[in-house]
C-alpha cells in the first residue's frame, strides 16, 4: 500500500485553494474553504466509526481511493468560493474512511511485531505525498493558473486508483498468522529450518 499518490491529491488541494481564493480576491476566505474540506472528512470519519462493516477492508479501501480520485473531478469546473467548498465538502467525505481502512489494512497485513514500523510507513508515505502534491501544484499554478492547479489532485486520484486495483490482488489475499512479539516470530522461523 503506497499512500503518496491519494494522499497527494490532498496537498495539492490546499495549495490550490488557497491560491483560488488569492484570484478570486478573497484570500482569507481560503481558510474557510479548507475547514469545510476538513469538516467533510470529520463528519464522514465519525459515521464511518461508527459503522460494523462486512466483507474484506480491501475492497472498502479500493472504493474509497476511488472515491477521492472522482471527487476531485468537479474542482475542475470550479467557478467561485461558494462552489469550491461545496465541492470540497463532498470530496473531504472519502479522505477519513480511506484513511481508516488504510490503516485496518496495515493492522491486519503487518506482523504484530511490526506493526508500529507499518505504521510509520504510512504516515511517512502520507508526508511525502503532502509534499509532492503541494510542490507539484505550486509549479502548476505559478506556469498555468490556480483552476489549472486542480489538475494535480485529478492526475494524484487516477494514479491512486491505478495503483490501488494493481495492489488489490495483493491486499486481499489471506492473511498469514500475525503473531505476537519479534522474538516468538524468531523462534518459529527456527524451527521451521530445523
Amino acid at each position: 500500500m503506497r499512500p503518496y499518490a491519494h494522499t497527494s491529491l490532498n496537498g495539492a488541494v490546499d495549495v490550490v485553494t488557497i491560491a483560488f481564493a488569492d484570484e478570486e480576491g478573497h484570500k482569507g476566505a481560503a481558510s474557510v474553504v479548507l475547514a469545510v474540506y476538513a469538516a467533510g472528512s470529520c463528519a464522514a470519519g465519525a459515521v464511518f466509526g461508527l459503522l460494523r462493516f462486512k466483507g474484506a477492508p480491501a475492497r472498502r479501501w479500493v472504493l474509497g481511493v476511488c472515491a477521492m480520485a472522482v471527487s476531485m473531478i468537479p474542482l475542475l469546473l470550479v467557478g467561485n468560493l461558494p462552489f469550491l467548498a461545496v465541492a470540497l465538502f463532498v470530496a473531504g467525505l472519502s479522505i477519513a474512511p480511506t484513511m481508516i481502512t488504510t490503516m485496518a489494512l496495515v493492522e491486519l497485513h503487518v506482523p504484530r511485531a511490526k506493526l508500529t514500523e507499518g505504521m510509520t510507513w504510512v504516515s511517512t508515505g502520507l508526508a511525502v505525498g503532502v509534499a509532492l502534491g503541494s510542490s507539484l501544484s505550486g509549479w502548476v499554478i505559478d506556469t498555468a493558473g490556480a483552476r489549472a492547479g486542480y489538475g494535480v489532485p485529478v492526475a494524484a486520484g487516477a494514479v491512486a486508483v491505478a495503483v490501488g486495483f494493481l495492489g488489490y490482488r495483493r491486499l486481499s489475499r489471506p492473511v498469514p498468522q500475525r503473531g505476537g512479539t519479534h522474538e516468538q516470530h524468531s523462534e518459529r522461523a527456527e524451527r521451521h529450518l530445523a
